[in-house]
């Protein structure tokens, strides 16, 4: 099994990948690594939680598309 996955954008650590969730034309790859942000302030604040999902469409991407089937297929 690959370690990393190269795409045309961007380089994938497959440690990081958690699921991907296959649709008709299109996978969404969920990683592990989250985004946090927020404040505090006084006591009273908020935080924000955003999941890193990479969307591979493909119309728009061919070549990441066909990457990803491989890394699934084998």
């Amino acid at each position: 099994m690959k370690h990393f996955i190269n795409l045309t954008s961007r380089v994938i650590n497959t440690s990081h990948i958690i699921e991907i969730i296959k649709r008709p034309g299109m996978y969404e790859i969920h990683m592990s690594n989250y985004s946090i942000g927020g404040f505090i302030l006084f006591s009273i604040g908020r935080f924000n939680n955003h999941p890193n999902i990479i969307e591979i469409c493909n119309t728009k991407n061919k070549q990441d598309y066909k990457i990803i089937t491989d890394f699934i297929h084998t």
